[in-house]
């Protein structure tokens, strides 16, 4: 791209090298939780019956689906299970829920239940954006 007069204009450098940066600053490493239950999790007994692998399952399902998005991977979890812990059947008896919740209380804090991923995410653009659009409006605001 050269203008007339000769000279190499250095534009679309500095418009590529800000969406270069803008799309580094997009990606994200998450930790997300495995979708398949470990094993200690399955062979838990969490009835007089012995352990249910399915039912085991429809937990695990629950935390990957409902619990991960509510709670850090590094936290530990509360002791009492929130309501939202049940399997997604709706029929769940509350000795079960309660051995289920201690077991992923324990699965909870073990690094190999989890894989990194990488996200892309750009809301904190508008976030900043919305930010100095209130400062701005806000000086007006205050200098009118």
């Amino acid at each position: 791209m050269r203008p007339s007069d000769g000279t190499i204009s250095l534009w679309p450098l500095a418009v590529i090298g800000f969406i270069v940066v803008l799309a580094a600053a997009s990606v994200t490493p998450v930790a997300r939780l495995n979708t398949k239950a470990p094993k200690d999790f399955q062979d838990l007994r969490a009835t007089a019956k012995g352990p249910n692998a399915a039912e085991a399952q429809r937990y695990w399902d629950t935390a990957v689906n409902v619990i991960q998005w509510r709670y850090d991977h590094t936290a530990a979890l509360p002791t009492q299970p929130p309501a939202e812990f049940a399997p997604g059947d709706g029929r769940s008896a509350n000795a079960a829920r309660q051995a289920y919740w201690a077991k992923l209380r324990e699965e909870w804090l073990q690094a190999d239940n989890w894989h990194k991923t990488v996200t892309v995410n750009i809301t904190w653009i508008l976030n900043d954006v919305q930010a100095v659009w209130r400062g701005v409006r806000d000086w007006a605001v205050d200098h009118t």
